[in-house]
């Protein structure tokens, strides 16, 4: 995780100098997969299936969305639809 946090840190670093959300994320991918596909080969896998990393990136990606999805307050699309029905009233 220290390595990985390092990455995040230069993205978020990038992004501050203006570098685009979307352009970093691709690039980032791209090393992943380039670097993962290096290291696959590199550790002399007994079986050439790589779909364990492919599941293994899919695990993380869809921990991370449930983790940066934004929050909303389930009371409040309820409250909204009442406060618009009285001023349409």
């Amino acid at each position: 995780m220290v390595f990985a946090n390092k990455i995040i840190n230069l993205a978020n670093d990038h992004m501050k100098k203006g570098q685009g959300v979307e352009d970093l994320a691709q690039g980032i991918r791209h090393a992943a997969a380039n670097f993962s596909a290096y290291a696959f080969f590199l550790t002399g896998q007994d079986t050439k299936d790589p779909n364990y990393v492919v599941e293994d990136f899919v695990r993380f990606f869809e921990y991370y969305l449930s983790a940066h999805a934004p929050k909303h307050d389930p009371g409040s699309g309820l409250a909204d639809t009442i406060a618009q029905a009285k001023d349409e009233l």
